[in-house]
């Protein structure tokens, strides 16, 4: 192999390393959660009866309905919220006594956020 062909051949290498990069480090940026941090609310969580608790928002940013999901012992609980989600509004789902419910974040891709967590 002469010298140019040699040149050409790590010239190349170069190149495809340097796309890859941006390739990786594209993927990265599209894939996270964009720097936006999980709006601040404060949660109530109370008991309505032996089978189901009231989730209130109390207080703080208002949040996407689309992006609240309501767990109870990992199984999601359908919701009535109105969109977005603002204080003093509430839902009502089912949750035994000694269940741990969850009110969880997800705005895409995976990037789920506990807002609050609670044995009830």
């Amino acid at each position: 192999m002469d010298g140019d062909a040699m040149l050409n051949l790590v010239g190349a290498a170069i190149v495809v390393a340097v796309v890859g990069g941006f390739v990786v480090v594209g993927l990265n940026i599209a894939g996270g959660n964009g720097g936006t941090d999980a709006p601040e609310v404060n949660w109530t969580v109370e008991r309505v009866d032996d089978t189901a608790v009231r989730i209130t928002h109390a207080g703080g940013e208002p949040v996407r309905a689309d992006d609240l999901t309501i767990r109870v012992e990992s199984y999601r609980r359908a919701t009535d919220w109105s969109d977005p989600v603002t204080e003093s509004e509430s839902t009502v789902v089912q949750a035994s006594e000694g269940s741990t419910v969850r009110i969880v974040w997800s705005p895409g891709r995976g990037d789920d956020v506990i807002m609050h967590g609670e044995r009830v």
